[in-house]
């Protein structure tokens, strides 16, 4: 094993026995704990997604193990190929973040069945340093979205135009950056939608009631963005 360790580390190529491919299966299997951890650290506040880290520690070593195999004979290699393109996904990926941390894992598996270490080391660090500094100043560049939600309000067209501007008046008191997007006229009945950065920590029942004290609206709509973001 000292022999094996010390390959590693001065050449990055090996001769693949047992030893070598237990060290890329203990290898695939700690990258693919990092990776769900970074997963959790920088995407667990999503609304939406999959929970595709749980299958991490299924899909790094089977890739890992997939391109030992290759190596070992090109014949298998296409067969390999052709018998893996009958697999399709039938959860859909809902998030492209998902899609990114996939590949982020796929390409740590290529690159420790080819006994690339090093590459797969400095990879994870300048992945971590761009996700920190992504998170670290999302809410304040163009890297975060603008948008914590989406407010749809339905109100008779008589009492928007009476007290259309108290609603957004009212509105922009709990709703930081608020932002008109449409509006639009049917049949006596005339549809808000505003976007929103942020919130106030107010119960929401407080917040509807004080719209309903001072606005006769028929339906009022609130979707969040991101909701474990919104305080």
């Amino acid at each position: 094993m000292p022999n094996l360790l010390k390959q590693l580390a001065s050449e990055g190529t090996l001769t693949i026995d047992l030893n070598a491919f237990i060290v890329c299966i203990l290898v695939a299997i700690l990258v693919a704990w990092i990776t769900s951890l970074m997963y959790l650290l920088f995407y667990e506040n999503r609304a939406t997604g999959s929970q595709i880290h749980r299958a991490f520690m299924l899909i790094s070593p089977s890739v890992t193990m997939l391109f030992v195999c290759v190596q070992l004979s090109l014949p298998l290699s296409l067969g390999l190929l052709g018998s893996l393109s009958i697999i399709r996904f039938r959860t859909p990926i809902k998030e492209p973040e998902e899609i990114g941390f996939l590949l982020l894992l796929i390409s740590a598996s290529i690159g420790i069945a080819t006994f690339n270490f090093m590459f797969v080391l400095v990879l994870y660090v300048f992945v971590f340093i761009a996700l920190s500094v992504k998170k670290l100043f999302e809410k304040k560049t163009i890297f975060g979205s603008p948008k914590g939600g989406v407010i749809l309000v339905n109100l008779p067209e008589q009492e928007y135009g009476e007290k259309g501007t108290i609603l957004e008046q009212h509105l922009q008191q709990d709703f930081k950056g608020l932002r008109m997007e449409s509006v639009v006229s049917t049949e006596g009945t005339v549809s808000l939608q505003y976007v929103f950065g942020n919130v106030s920590p107010k119960p929401w029942s407080d917040i509807q009631s004080d719209i309903k004290s001072k606005i006769d609206y028929s339906k009022l709509n609130i979707y969040l963005t991101n909701p474990a973001n919104i305080p």
